[in-house]
């Protein structure tokens, strides 16, 4: 059932009809880091919504797999893997998804890395790469995409930060200082390109369960009891799913949300609303 369907009574039974058009139409959408994970899903979910996908990812099988993916699922797709770190690659990943797609009215981005270690033991090196994707290479998309977003007075750019640019843990300064950075462009992105019909708002994703976790799960001495004590946690009693958050992106993406723009939508079940109240 698509998130337009009606349901209307007849006799004593509930028809399901829907008199409404997908809401991503005709759209033409760029998605990097889509090869897996939350980006998959935000992929299949702007496709299923009707928009054309350039998938991005720097794996080339992995951006050509997701690819093919969509198109078994109905939809249109090409693979466009480059580096988001690079400005000229960039630059070619545009063109091309405006040469072949026809235009381009959606970005969203997704692409980024971790890293995971105290002030002491991080790296200059491994701290340049990581805003350089994480925050310089969104900044670049969207310099790259905003005229041809800004043509037909209705694009939009999606930015996917973290919970850990409101609230963090040790060890994350470089990855919490680069999240923290992408809701702040968010917003000035907003107020330079709001004036020319580019709307710009972030997804705020808190604990998601992805392929990333079982690789993380292997150094664990007892997963199921620690996914047990996490997902007790929230609010909501359960972790999210990339298809949680890639549902709040189809919306900003969409003229459902054509009067929000500069804002973070948090989707974390709750785990930034309460903390952990000291033992009496």
């Amino acid at each position: 059932m698509c998130a337009h369907c009606l349901h209307r009574m007849d006799r004593g039974h509930i028809a399901v009809t829907c008199n409404m058009q997908p809401r991503l139409q005709g759209k033409v959408a760029l998605v990097t880091g889509a090869g897996r994970g939350i980006g998959l899903a935000i992929a299949h979910r702007l496709a299923a919504e009707g928009a054309a996908l350039a998938v991005n990812d720097i794996d080339e099988a992995m951006a050509q797999r997701a690819t093919e993916a969509i198109a078994v699922a109905g939809g249109r797709a090409i693979s466009v893997p480059c580096d988001i770190a690079c400005e000229e690659a960039i630059s070619q990943v545009v063109g091309t998804t405006v040469a072949i797609l026809g235009g381009l009215d959606i970005l969203v981005n997704n692409a980024g890395i971790d890293l995971v270690a105290s002030p002491e033991r991080t790296r200059l090196s491994d701290w340049d790469r990581l805003h350089a994707i994480d925050l310089r290479g969104a900044f670049l998309c969207a310099k790259e995409a905003s005229p041809h977003l800004g043509r037909m007075r209705d694009g939009a750019i999606v930015n996917i930060a973290s919970i850990h640019a409101l609230a963090t843990q040790p060890g994350r300064s470089a990855y919490a200082a680069a999240k923290a950075g992408l809701i702040g462009l968010t917003r000035a992105l907003a107020v330079d390109l709001g004036p020319s019909g580019v709307r710009v708002n972030a997804v705020v994703p808190g604990y998601i369960e992805t392929e990333i976790w079982k690789t993380w799960l292997n150094d664990v001495p007892d997963p199921e009891h620690l996914l047990s004590a996490i997902a007790q946690q929230h609010p909501v009693r359960r972790f999210g799913q990339p298809e949680d958050v890639a549902a709040v992106v189809a919306f900003l993406a969409s003229h459902d949300a054509s009067f929000v723009s500069g804002t973070t939508l948090v989707v974390d079940g709750g785990l930034t609303s309460t903390f952990i109240s000291p033992p009496c």
